[in-house]
C-alpha cells in the first residue's frame, strides 16, 4: 500500500524563447494565437485566430492541471492534450471558430518555470520535491501534469535528467524517500540521485505500471552545508524501455 505523502539554475530550451517577465508567475501575454490571461486557480487562453494545425501552443505550466476544456462548453469536456518537453499542446476541436477561450484549471496559482523553484523546508524540517517543481534536460523527458500521472516521465532516453532546487537551513543527514512507478517488466535501472558530493543509488523497482506508484525509502544523502542547492536525479543504467515514473521525492531529518 502506498503511504501518503505530505503535500532550476537552468531553463527548459523552448521555454526560453518566449519573453516573460523576471519572477515564476509571469506568463507572456500576447501570443501568435491570442493572448494568455491568469487567475488564482485558471489561465484562460483567449485566441482570436484558431492554427492552421487547430493546436494551441503554451509554455510548460509549473502546475498539475484538473481540466482542459472550452469555456463555451456547459460540460466542460477534456481537450486533447499533449505536454512537450517544454509546451503544452493544446487541440481545438474541429467545429470550433474563433474568438474562443481554452480554460486550463489548476492546482494552485498558475506560474511558469522562468527561474528554478527553490523548495523550502516544511516546519518539521523535510523536504518535498514534487514533480512539477522538477526541472528537466534532455531529449524526452519531461513533466507529465495529468491528473492521473502528475509525473517526471516519459523517460526513455537514459541520457536524460531532472534536478530540484531546495534551500537547506539545518544541514544534517536526511533520509530519501521516492515516489516511483514503473510499468510491469520494465524494472531494474539504476538511478543515482545526489546533492553536491553525497550520493546514493537505487534499482527502480516494477510496480505493475508507470502510474501505479510506490514509496520506497532507498537511502540517505548528507546535506553539509547552508544555502541554494540542486538535488539531480541521474538514471546510471536503464535495463529496458524507459527508466521510471517519479511523482515525488521526499527528505527527511535523520535525527527527528
Amino acid at each position: 500500500m502506498i503511504s501518503p505523502f505530505h503535500i532550476l539554475s537552468l531553463l527548459a530550451t523552448t521555454v526560453s524563447t518566449f519573453v516573460v517577465a523576471g519572477d515564476e508567475a509571469c506568463f507572456p501575454t500576447k501570443l501568435t494565437w491570442g493572448e494568455i490571461v491568469t487567475t488564482v486557480k485558471t489561465v484562460e487562453l483567449r485566441i482570436t485566430s484558431v492554427p492552421d494545425d487547430r493546436v494551441v501552443r503554451i509554455p510548460r505550466i509549473n502546475n498539475p492541471y484538473q481540466r482542459i476544456f472550452l469555456k463555451s462548453d456547459e460540460k466542460k469536456t477534456q481537450l486533447p492534450f499533449v505536454p512537450e518537453v517544454s509546451e503544452w499542446l493544446i487541440t481545438l476541436p474541429e467545429a470550433a471558430t474563433a474568438p474562443a477561450t481554452i480554460v486550463i484549471e489548476t492546482v494552485g496559482s498558475p506560474q511558469l518555470l522562468t527561474h528554478p523553484f527553490i523548495v523550502q523546508p516544511l516546519a518539521e524540517g523535510d523536504f518535498v520535491l514534487p514533480a512539477h517543481h522538477a526541472v528537466v534536460h534532455g531529449r524526452l523527458l519531461r513533466y507529465e501534469p495529468q491528473p492521473h500521472k502528475n509525473t517526471v516521465g516519459y523517460w526513455a532516453d537514459e541520457e536524460d535528467w531532472c534536478q530540484w532546487q531546495l534551500n537547506v537551513t539545518q544541514p544534517g543527514t536526511y533520509e530519501v524517500h521516492v515516489l516511483q512507478g514503473c510499468g510491469e517488466g520494465h524494472g531494474g535501472s539504476e538511478v543515482k540521485i545526489s546533492v553536491g558530493k553525497s550520493e546514493l543509488t537505487f534499482i527502480v523497482e516494477d510496480t505493475g505500471h508507470f502510474q501505479n506508484f510506490k514509496e520506497r525509502k532507498i537511502g540517505a544523502l548528507k546535506l553539509t552545508k547552508k544555502g541554494s542547492q540542486s538535488l539531480t536525479v541521474v538514471p546510471v543504467t536503464k535495463a529496458n524501455a524507459a527508466v521510471m515514473d517519479v511523482r515525488q521525492i521526499r527528505l527527511i531529518p535523520s535525527d527527528r
